[in-house]
């Protein structure tokens, strides 16, 4: 009886996620993460690529950057539905860099 009232206080206060968190964590849809490579015009110093890097992981939707000085790209994960690969190459541009997605 009283772990029931503790159950039922817990639901009251808490919602049914703080009775079953991984079956709550379960039912979060997952939202599968596209990926993209950009040229990068315009890089010429070691600090170039941490100004494309903090532009693009500005785009909201954007989950990860790597940038390769010496290749001259950005590698770019995200959420499709929350941006698109024309936004994120607008922020490069924007700081300078402008971005196109290599084939």
């Amino acid at each position: 009886m009283r772990s029931t009232v503790f159950l039922a206080l817990g639901i009251l206060l808490f919602g049914v996620s703080a009775i079953a968190p991984a079956t709550y964590a379960q039912s979060i849809s997952q939202t599968e993460l596209a990926e993209a490579t950009f040229f990068i015009e315009n890089m010429t110093c070691a600090l170039c690529p941490v100004t494309v890097k903090a532009a693009m992981s500005g785009v909201e939707g954007v989950q990860s950057v790597e940038v390769n000085f010496d290749a001259r790209t950005a590698h770019v994960s995200f959420d499709p539905a929350k941006t698109d690969i024309a936004a994120i190459a607008l922020a490069s541009e924007q700081s300078g860099y402008p971005a196109a997605v290599q084939g």
